[in-house]
């Protein structure tokens, strides 16, 4: 039998602490979902028979829902000093009216008192519900009591597998899940500093959001070495390129990846064509190629006025570094 409930007035004023309890560092990427018990206040639970329950809402405080996409890292629950405790923690997925999909679920574990984390990594969607599972006759502190009407849980006799849907038999005020988790979002760049530098590489300042857990650097197809700043910012090596132009700057964390708006555009020499043409005509495309104008040889009294380009080098097309020299002949 599912035990009752009753509620525990003095909780009231120690729930403003487990709320604090709940919320994840400001310095860091990762998203506490749910709320853990204050000290002293978790309700046990004592079941004889496996139950799937989540908190289908809240009057206050962290939600147990994922607010956007990523990956659970870890989940964690603070119990009191009765030993034997478990508990188990399950991702929920809305699927219809008060029907949901199991994606996801960690344990059952054996509890220590005090603060429980166990690591995971389970992807979830925004909407995800945040809840827990447990066995048959288990004992666990995994409620605890607000006396909160908008505190509702929602329940169901027996443990649904990952990959299985079922229907919610009973939801009541009754409380709060003594449980968080720790949401890892993908990242996001907002910009990339310089937007454009040399074919031969550059050093990039990438930044952005959510740089946790940075796996990888590409610049468009090629991956290569980088250096997480901080949770906002990248410094990451533009690979050298054989061609010119714009390519997208992607980067991946644990919890996905994200491709900037903003190109980076790789900039350099392109050797033009310049046989037949005179000097100043010459000097005008070099320039234009991002050039520059090399050593200027005169073959059989040409002048700088007189002579046409008769040879180059490097010969038309190479692609080099901005501002390489091409060197000419006039005759």
């Amino acid at each position: 039998m599912r035990r009752r409930w009753g509620v525990r007035a003095a909780l009231l004023a120690l729930c403003g602490a487990s709320m604090l309890l709940a919320m994840g560092s400001t310095a860091s990427a990762q998203i506490t979902v749910g709320q853990l018990a204050p000290a002293g206040a978790p309700f046990n639970c004592n079941y004889g028979t496996p139950y799937d329950e989540l908190q289908t809402s809240v009057a206050a405080g962290n939600s147990y829902v994922a607010p956007g996409a990523g990956i659970l890292t870890s989940w964690s629950t603070q119990v009191g000093t009765e030993p034997g405790q478990e508990l188990g923690m399950k991702v929920y997925r809305p699927v219809g009216p008060g029907t949901y999909l199991v994606v996801g679920q960690d344990g059952p574990r054996a509890l220590a008192p005090g603060l429980n984390t166990f690591a995971v990594n389970i992807p979830v969607q925004p909407g995800d519900v945040l809840g827990i599972f447990l066995p048959p006759n288990v004992h666990s502190e995994c409620t605890f009591e607000t006396g909160l009407p908008g505190d509702v849980l929602s329940w169901r006799e027996g443990n649904s597998p990952v990959g299985t849907s079922f229907p919610i038999e009973e939801s009541a005020p009754v409380g709060r899940l003594n449980i968080t988790a720790s949401l890892l979002p993908p990242p996001a760049i907002t910009s990339i500093t310089p937007a454009e530098g040399s074919i031969k590489g550059a050093s990039v300042v990438i930044a952005g959001a959510n740089f946790a857990s940075v796996t990888g650097v590409s610049f468009g197809s090629v991956p290569t070495t980088f250096t997480v700043n901080s949770e906002g910012q990248i410094t990451a090596v533009a690979p050298p390129s054989k061609t010119l132009g714009a390519v997208p700057v992607t980067v991946t964390t644990a919890a996905g990846s994200a491709t900037g708006a903003q190109a980076f555009v790789y900039k350099g020499c392109k050797v033009p064509q310049l046989k037949g043409k005179k000097l100043k005509a010459a000097k005008k495309k070099i320039r234009k190629g991002d050039c520059g104008l090399g050593k200027v040889k005169k073959l059989h009294g040409a002048t700088a006025k007189t002579g046409k380009v008769s040879k180059q080098n490097p010969k038309p097309g190479k692609i080099l570094a901005p501002g390489a020299k091409v060197k000419v002949t006039l005759d």
